[in-house]
């Protein structure tokens, strides 16, 4: 026989064996990995290009690794990768709790169930509105009024504040944005904070970057501006009050726009509302097909993870049985030596197998409907008490033969 027809074959034996698996695989398992892959979706398109989703990634791959090393059968380097993988998920919980609450916040009941398959959109806003404050930006720029304002976008921004300024809570406006930059009102100095397309804190402090290479003719705006940029992806626009000039920063980079046009450009691109396209109620199709790179990753690695946790069958474990000999007729009796322990192995995932308690675990012989002399008995798994999701795979011995006898009768009987 060739090797490739030995390769073909093997695979339709293991293409057989998948699907003989998919076709009896309990309904609870599908809705469990379907639940899980919808939450999973749902985190991942709300923290996707932050911070947070960067850690979370590295906090998987050392799930990963701790999954891979705990099925060779490391058990030290398994030990500490579960060790540090539990530590950073508390650390997580701890630190992006902001990210965490605006993301419960936005949980709502009443949203129709085909949004909720749909990427998460930033918050956006009407370009009318963002040439407005265009307008403004360069008016105080041309009368030298120093501003800074910082528009939030996925990562929230109030954790990193130093001081949290005060609340405004009002329409984003230039007579707004003019008012409070100019240089005699008390909330000029420090960060305008824009959330949902509002001004919802002024005289914000926020944090300054250590960046040494930023050029010396930059002040503390310009550092505030570049420190929240680098932990966040917030938007910032400063305006000098020494140079009358007006600077953009993304992403801890910096440069300056020359006009209200490239400003309003630069905005544009990144908050203005997209146009929204006409859509029926209900479209199936789309809710599948919509994005369905993101929903079939987050498929294969929620399935993934759910065979290493739960479906993984192959691990074995040895044990030695008790043997108990149990509704032996009253009138019998069991002679000569009798087998006392057995040596069974057991198959089931590596969880069950970590819980499981040999003290609690028996085999036991039914002598209900037995009859004098030699009998054999052959051992299944149906004679010990093995918990749901664990195989018996060997016995030894796997038979047990049982000498009955006949109990003489008693003496006391016959005396009368």
């Amino acid at each position: 026989m060739e090797p490739g027809t030995e390769v073909y074959q093997w695979l339709g034996e293991w293409l057989k064996e998948v699907w003989r698996s998919l076709w009896f695989f309990p309904w609870y398992h599908v809705l469990d990995i379907g639940l899980m892959t919808f939450l999973v979706y749902q985190v991942y398109i709300r923290l996707r290009g932050t911070r947070a989703m960067r850690i979370v990634a590295g906090i998987a791959v050392l799930g990963l690794g701790y999954l891979a090393a705990q099925g060779a059968g490391l058990f030290l380097t398994s030990w500490l990768l579960g060790g540090v993988w539990a530590a950073a998920l508390i650390f997580v919980i701890v630190i992006f709790q902001g990210e965490i609450r605006q993301m419960l916040e936005q949980i709502n009941p009443r949203l129709p169930t085909r949004l909720l398959w749909r990427w998460a959109s930033r918050v956006r806003l009407p370009e009318e509105r963002l040439v407005a404050v265009t307008e403004s930006i360069f008016r105080l720029a041309f009368r030298r009024c120093g501003a800074l304002l910082v528009f939030e976008r996925d990562d929230p921004l109030e954790p990193l504040f130093k001081s949290p300024g005060t609340v405004i809570d009002a329409q984003l406006s230039p007579e707004l944005l003019e008012t409070v930059f100019y240089p005699s009102t008390p909330l000029h100095d420090g960060a305008l904070y824009i959330r949902g397309g509002r001004v919802y804190r002024a005289a914000c402090v926020l944090p300054l970057s250590e960046n040494q290479r930023l050029a010396y003719f930059y002040g503390t705006r310009h550092r505030a501006a570049l420190g929240i940029s680098e932990q966040a992806d917030a938007l910032s626009v400063v305006v000098s009050e020494e140079r009358g000039k007006v600077s953009v920063v993304e992403h801890g980079s910096i440069h300056v726009v020359e006009t209200a046009a490239e400003l309003l450009g630069w905005l544009t691109e990144r908050l203005a509302t997209p146009e929204e396209k006409p859509r029926r109620h209900w479209d199936v199709k789309a809710i599948l097909t919509q994005n369905w790179g993101p929903k079939l990753a987050t498929l294969a690695a929620v399935s993934l993870l759910w065979f290493a946790l739960v479906g993984h069958q192959n691990a074995e474990l040895g044990l030695s049985l008790p043997v108990v000999y149990v509704n032996v007729p009253r009138q019998m009796t069991i002679e000569g030596r009798q087998v006392q322990e057995v040596f069974v192995r057991v198959r089931g995932s590596r969880e069950m197998l970590n819980f499981l308690n040999p003290s609690q675990l028996q085999v036991a012989i039914n002598l209900k409907n037995a009859s004098p002399g030699r009998q054999r008995y052959s051992i299944s798994e149906d004679d010990i008490n093995l918990p749901p999701g664990v195989q018996l795979v060997a016995i030894n011995p796997p038979v047990i033969a049982v000498q009955l006898a006949e109990q003489p009768p008693d003496p006391r009987n016959h005396k009368r």
